[in-house]
């Protein structure tokens, strides 16, 4: 005999309906209607990451180098035979490859520490840093040393004049001459013999030397410190009347190029050259808008007998230009594509990110690809707009915060596969960051960044507390908890306006011993923090691969489990809304994921 179930009436109907709901894995959504939000948006995502199936909070950060000083501006990574990481804070530069308290600084004596820099190999496969920044004499490591000859002509030298600054040079030569310096500094320097080296220490003014010289001196090197290194030949730009005044530098078809501070020239080295003579390109005929070059990157077209790279501009209007060949001073060889405009650039050099073959620009109007760009009126740019999910929001940023902020940057962390957008300090500790698979949004809160880089696929940003600290590591934010909030999409399930009252929400998480999570119900457009706890593991210590008992220990926070907490709550529109505390130990990660989940509510007002 078949059993059947009974039929509802009064007594058995169900008088709580549920509703499913999923993790916001579409991001941050501020470009839609809150009332019509689509299923997998978020109203509010802060440190949880959108992954393709699942929203996880972010990992922590942990304190990797210390003792800079002021603010670290720029994070500088170096790959080659012996790979290096180097950050520049107030006047120098410090290896930071180590980690922990920084010895003594590899360059000193800068005035700015914000540096524009470009990574090259030439034929014989050396590995070079070219370091610019509109202020000080331009940098070269070159793989062992920072090489500092601001002479030029060094095997036999001749009367030249040098731009310096207020901090200590050493001058050495070999030869039976002399060299009498005068205007910043004077004093004089002679030669005992052709293979005997002398040298002169000495702190000038800011200003242009004069190096006068008489007689034979060979191997002349002029460098900034109070010791004489191993002579180099000079790592000197020359060309331009002052090298200093160079901004930023990129690596294209086997030249580099700089950009001219407060001008619409761009300068290029010959051939596989890292120092030299410079070439002027003037690029002011071709521009439209005013304004003066501020950014230069590669773009890399798909043409039908290959890929084809170009050579791009950006000047402080917003207006690109694209120039394709490799030697300007060919007219077979050299040619302009185009100009289009976009909106502003928001900060300087860094404002340009090479995404695969394309090429993103961050702007007033939003993060535009340079393929969109090429296709539509600016006036449509942010329709295009890889922001375009959270447009609103990064208008109301831009208003806020300005153009001008050297810490704004668009950087990426390929391995986490995240766009990363560095807002300005004074707007606070916030980051912008992307799902590069899914163009998914949210927002990074409480890591106080001035820029960031990645190094072996690792991600690390410079902070103004004088700091290099490790990011996406650790199950704390250097010793404090991380703190997580997601806001679902709202929702009036099918029901107008009419009053839901909830009773419980259900989770689809995973939960790691280091994590507490919270889940509640938000309410007509009103974030409420939840303060009911999930619990889903004992509280142990996760188990290691390759010790653990099959079967008995625990991997917490890797296995989905199923929880449900209390989530009162009344209005017309209901949210999940999920926080997540974690504090764990630095050498691990402690997960927090959500997956989705279930409402149970009642209709109607309560009694």
């Amino acid at each position: 005999m078949t059993r059947r179930p009974v039929p509802q009436n009064g007594r058995t109907g169900r008088v709580s309906p549920s509703k499913d709901w999923i993790a916001p894995i579409g991001g941050w959504r501020t470009d839609v209607e809150m009332a019509d939000m689509p299923a997998d948006a978020a109203f509010q995502l802060d440190n949880f990451f959108p992954e393709a199936n699942r929203v996880r909070a972010r990992y922590g950060f942990l304190a990797f180098a210390t003792g800079l000083g002021p603010d670290v501006q720029t994070v500088i990574p170096y790959s080659g035979v012996g790979n290096r990481l180097f950050a520049a804070a107030g006047d120098k530069i410090f290896d930071v490859t180590a980690g922990g308290a920084v010895g003594a600084p590899v360059v000193s004596g800068m005035a700015s520490a914000h540096w524009s820099v470009q990574q090259y190999t030439n034929p014989a496969g050396q590995e070079f840093l070219r370091l610019v920044n509109g202020l000080d004499t331009p940098l070269l490591f070159n793989g062992t040393a920072w090489t500092n000859n601001f002479l030029v002509g060094t095997a036999a030298l001749a009367t030249q004049n040098v731009a310096v600054r207020n901090t200590a040079y050493t001058l050495s030569f070999f030869g039976t001459g002399s060299v009498t310096l005068s205007g910043a500094f004077t004093g004089s320097l002679n030669g005992t013999g052709v293979a005997n080296r002398v040298s002169l220490t000495f702190t000038p003014a800011a200003g242009t030397l004069v190096v006068t010289v008489s007689g034979t001196v060979s191997n002349a090197q002029l460098e900034k410190g109070s010791v004489a290194t191993p002579y180099v030949p000079s790592t000197m730009i020359s060309g331009i009347p002052d090298a200093s005044l160079l901004i930023a530098v990129a690596a294209y078809r086997s030249r580099l190029w700089f950009i001219e501070k407060n001008s619409t020239n761009v300068w290029y080295l010959a051939t596989d050259a890292v120092s030299g003579t410079a070439t002027v390109l003037p690029v002011g005929g071709n521009m439209k808008y005013g304004g003066t070059l501020i950014a230069i990157n590669v773009w890399t077209i798909p043409v039908s007998t290959g890929l084809q790279q170009c050579l791009v501009l950006i000047s402080s209007e917003g207006e690109v230009i694209v120039f394709q060949g490799s030697d300007p001073s060919s007219a077979s060889n050299w040619g302009l594509i185009g100009t289009f405009k976009l909106g502003r650039p928001l900060g300087t050099d860094r404002c340009l990110l090479s995404v695969g073959a394309d090429l993103a620009i961050m702007t007033t109007d939003g993060i535009v690809p340079i393929t969109k760009a090429v296709q539509l009126d600016r006036g449509a740019t942010s329709l295009g707009a890889i922001t375009a999910k959270i447009g609103p929001t990064w208008r109301e940023t831009v208003a806020a915060t300005g153009t001008t902020s050297e810490e704004w940057q668009l950087s990426s962390f390929p391995a986490r596969q995240m766009a990363i957008v560095n807002l300005p300090s004074s707007f606070g500790p916030y980051q912008y960051v992307m799902n590069t698979e899914t163009g998914a949004w949210c927002r990074f809160v409480g890591m106080p960044a001035s820029c960031w880089t990645t190094w072996q696929d690792r991600l690390f940003f410079g902070a103004g507390d004088g700091t290099v600290y490790e990011a996406e590591v650790g199950a704390n934010d250097n010793g404090v908890a991380i703190d997580a909030l997601m806001v679902g999409a709202w929702s009036r399930y099918g029901d107008g306006l009419s009053t839901k009252l909830s009773k419980l929400i259900g989770v689809t998480a995973q939960i790691g011993v280091s994590t507490l999570m919270y889940a509640g119900i938000s309410v007509d457009y009103q974030t409420k923090i939840p303060t009911a706890l999930l619990s889903s593991v004992e509280n142990n210590a996760a188990a290691k691969w390759g010790t653990a008992v099959w079967g008995v220990a625990k991997f917490p926070g890797i296995s989905l489990v199923r929880k449900f907490a209390s989530a009162g709550g009344a209005g017309s529109a209901l949210a999940p809304t999920i926080r997540a505390l974690i504090s764990g130990s630095s050498g691990s990660v402690s997960e927090a994921a959500v997956v989705g989940g279930s409402v149970l509510y009642e209709k109607g007002a309560p009694i």
